[in-house]
C-alpha cells in the first residue's frame, strides 16, 4: 500500500547534467593544486646524472714532408772562406828612360813587341860623346907623357940630393910635382871612363824578358837625361793585390790557399797563395792588401784585370755539418727534430764552428753519421709527430 506523500516534504532534484556541474569544479581546483604542487617537487629534486661521453683512442697525426726538407748527416770538407776582390799587375814594370841627351836616331820596338833582356831598343846619336871621349882621351895621354918625365926628373934630383947636391927644397918640389900630374892622370882617367860609359848608354837596353807596354819616342825626337822613352813589363807571373775586411785579417796568414776568377775568363779558374800582407789598413777603408803571385806562362792574364775570390783560412775535411735551419734552440740549449721510425724526436746537440756563406754549424755531438734530421723549421712540426716522406 503506497502512502500518500506529504505536501510539506521537498521533492529531491532530478539526476542530471545540473548536479554533474556541481562536482566539476571542486574536482578541477583539486587537480590544479595537486599539479602545481607537484611540479614544485620536482623542480627540487637533483638532476639525473648524465652518462659521460665515451672517449675514442685518435689515431697519430700524420705529416707528409718533402724530401728536400729532410737531410742525411753525413761528413763533409767543410771551408772557411774570406771574400776578397783586387787587381792583377805585372810582376816586373819599369820604365825605360834615356840616360845621356841627344837625338833618337833609332827606335827600334813598338808597343806590344816582345823583347829579350839586353836588346837594343833605342839609339841615341853617338857623335858628341865620341868627340867628348876622344877628347878626354887626349888629355889622360898628355898629363900621362907629363907624369913620366915629372917622375924622371924627381929621380935625378933624389941622386943629386944624396950627394948633397941638389937643394932639399929642389926634390921637395919635384916630389910635388909628380903627385900633382898622378892626381890629375886618375881624375882624366875616370872622365875618359865616363864618357865611354855615355858611349855605351846611347845604346838602350831592355832591362828584362818581357812586352813593351808603351812608347814615347820617335825616331829624330831629341831627348833629354831622364826621358821616359818606353815602358816594359814582364808578364810571365802576374802580381795580384786583393783587399780583404780588416775584420777578417786576423785570420789570414802567408801561404794559405787562395782561389780565384778572373773577370772576362768565366771558365779559367786559378790558384795561388798569399806571399805578403800589408801591416796597416788602407788609407779610408776598413780593409787590408793582401798581396798573391800567379805564373802566366801563356800571357793569358794582363795588367787591370779584375779579380775575386776566396782566401781558405780553415779546412776540415771531415765535419758533421748541418743546416743553420735546422738548429732550434730551448733555454739557450740547441737541439734538432730527428726522425726515428717515422717519428719525430728531439735531440739535443752541441754546435762548433758556424760556416754562415754556407750556412751550416757543425754538430759536435748528439748525431752520428746516417742520421736523418728535418732541415728547416716547419710550421707544425714538433716532437711525436709521425711523418712521411713524400715523392713531390
Amino acid at each position: 500500500m503506497t502512502l500518500p506523500a506529504r505536501l510539506d516534504q521537498p521533492t529531491p532534484p532530478p539526476a542530471g547534467p545540473s548536479r554533474r556541474r556541481r562536482w566539476f569544479w571542486p574536482l578541477a581546483g583539486l587537480v590544479l593544486a595537486t599539479g602545481s604542487v607537484s611540479i614544485l617537487l620536482v623542480n627540487r629534486l637533483p638532476a639525473a646524472p648524465v652518462a659521460a661521453p665515451v672517449e675514442t683512442a685518435e689515431a697519430p697525426r700524420l705529416m707528409q714532408l718533402h724530401p728536400s726538407e729532410i737531410i742525411a748527416v753525413e761528413p763533409r770538407p767543410m771551408e772557411e772562406l774570406v771574400k776578397v776582390t783586387g787587381i792583377i799587375h805585372p810582376a816586373r814594370e819599369a820604365p825605360v828612360a834615356a840616360l845621356v841627351g841627344g837625338t833618337a836616331e833609332t827606335v827600334a820596338v813598338e808597343a806590344g813587341d816582345r823583347v829579350e833582356a839586353g836588346q837594343v831598343l833605342v839609339e841615341i846619336g853617338t857623335t858628341d860623346l865620341q868627340l867628348q871621349l876622344d877628347q878626354q882621351q887626349g888629355t889622360m895621354a898628355s898629363t900621362a907623357v907629363q907624369l913620366q918625365a915629372a917622375k924622371a926628373t924627381l929621380e935625378r934630383t933624389r941622386q943629386l940630393a944624396d950627394r948633397e947636391l941638389a937643394a932639399r927644397t929642389t926634390l921637395d918640389a919635384a916630389q910635388a910635382e909628380v903627385d900633382q900630374l898622378t892626381a890629375s892622370l886618375a881624375a882624366q882617367q875616370s872622365q875618359v871612363a865616363l864618357a865611354r860609359t855615355n858611349l855605351e848608354r846611347a845604346r838602350v837596353l831592355a832591362p828584362f824578358s818581357g812586352t813593351i807596354a808603351s812608347r814615347a819616342v820617335g825616331p829624330g825626337q831629341i831627348v833629354s837625361p831622364g826621358t821616359t822613352m818606353l815602358s816594359i813589363v814582364d808578364l810571365s807571373t802576374v802580381t795580384v793585390e786583393v783587399i780583404a775586411p780588416l775584420r777578417d785579417s786576423a785570420r789570414i796568414r802567408v801561404g794559405q790557399t787562395v782561389r780565384l776568377s778572373v773577370q772576362g775568363m768565366p771558365e779559367a779558374s786559378f790558384t795561388s797563395t798569399v806571399e805578403r800582407l800589408s801591416p796597416v789598413a788602407e788609407a779610408g777603408t776598413r780593409s787590408i792588401k793582401i798581396y798573391l803571385r800567379l805564373d802566366n806562362p801563356d800571357g793569358l792574364l794582363r795588367g787591370g784585370m779584375f779579380v775575386s775570390g776566396d782566401i781558405i783560412v780553415q779546412r776540415d775535411d771531415a765535419v758533421l755539418a748541418v743546416p743553420a735551419t735546422a738548429v732550434h734552440t730551448r733555454d739557450d740549449a740547441p737541439y734538432v727534430l730527428a726522425l726515428e721510425n717515422g717519428i719525430v724526436r728531439e735531440r739535443p746537440i752541441r754546435t762548433g764552428t758556424e760556416w754562415p756563406s754556407a750556412g751550416l754549424v757543425e754538430a759536435r755531438s748528439g748525431l752520428s753519421a746516417g742520421d736523418t734530421i728535418v732541415a728547416a723549421s716547419l710550421a707544425g712540426l714538433s716532437a711525436g709527430t709521425a711523418v712521411a716522406i713524400g715523392g713531390n
